[in-house]
């Protein structure tokens, strides 16, 4: 298993959901990982009506990885299609964390992902009893898996500014806890809830999010360089071209579902 994770939300228009699937799919996860050290990403989603909450996460060997001179090259030398993309997001949160804890196998189609800001002391002397409460969580069968980070805040990026007041004796906290369905977490979340403010006394909630998976992807593959992604040129556009990745996520787009949160849930 990693020893790091990158965990990032954004916020972007729904407008726009075709071309940011095949983006991120075709593009912007494929590039990053290539990478040495990025492991794996998923990209999670809440499909709204205005704007759609997105979830990446990385996982990494360690988090020297965010600073290898191939990620720097990466956020510093962004393709046309990416410097445009860049200007759509909102409400962004990037949290590289080291991996302190986990448990379970596999991976779900949903994950509850929570963010928070602890005391220094206070988030160290949660991990153990997180690990336990989680880990009996697997046991019986009512989470599929679970991992914790911790980090410090207001790491630097050079891509977007992430507008929260320094505080030198917090850490972050972030939990991401996986399911086999939606309403399995759905039940689970008042529980898991009670369970990190008894443990870890947050100071601030940061982000209490409930997405399904889209997608995920492992390193190996992709190549080790980013000249040998497939050149973007073709995907995007005012129209996508007939054939192409981004017309086939248009015609997914007019299939998609309503929200999940709109849904009929199952009953029992």
């Amino acid at each position: 298993m990693s020893g790091a994770f990158l965990a990032l939300w954004n916020d972007y228009p729904s407008a726009m959901t075709q071309e940011y699937e095949a983006w991120h799919s075709f593009e912007h996860v494929p590039e990053r990982l290539t990478t040495p050290g990025m492991v794996s990403a998923r990209r999670y989603a809440a499909f709204g009506d205005g704007m759609n909450r997105y979830f990446t996460l990385y996982q990494l060997e360690d988090l020297q990885t965010v600073e290898h001179p191939a990620y720097l090259d990466l956020v510093r030398n962004p393709t046309e299609w990416s410097r445009r993309m860049r200007r759509h997001f909102s409400n962004v949160l990037r949290i590289p964390a080291a991996r302190c804890a986990g448990g379970g196998r596999g991976v779900g189609s949903c994950a509850l992902v929570l963010a928070y800001s602890a005391g220094t002391g206070d988030a160290r002397d949660a991990i153990p009893a997180l690990e336990r409460g989680l880990g009996a969580m697997v046991e019986d069968a009512r989470i599929l898996g679970f991992q914790i980070g911790l980090a410090t805040p207001n790491q630097a990026y050079e891509v977007f500014t992430q507008d929260r007041a320094p505080d030198e004796d917090t850490l972050d906290v972030v939990i991401v806890v996986e399911g086999l369905h939606r309403w399995s977490l759905e039940r689970m979340r008042d529980e898991v809830a009670a369970l990190i403010h008894r443990c870890l006394r947050p100071r601030q909630p940061l982000r209490e999010d409930l997405l399904d998976l889209i997608v995920a992807f492992r390193s190996n593959e992709f190549p080790a360089d980013r000249r040998q992604i497939p050149n973007s040129s073709r995907l995007f556009g005012a129209e996508p071209a007939r054939g192409t990745a981004l017309d086939f996520a248009a015609k997914g787009a007019e299939e998609r579902p309503p929200p999940r949160d709109e849904a009929a849930r199952p009953a029992g």
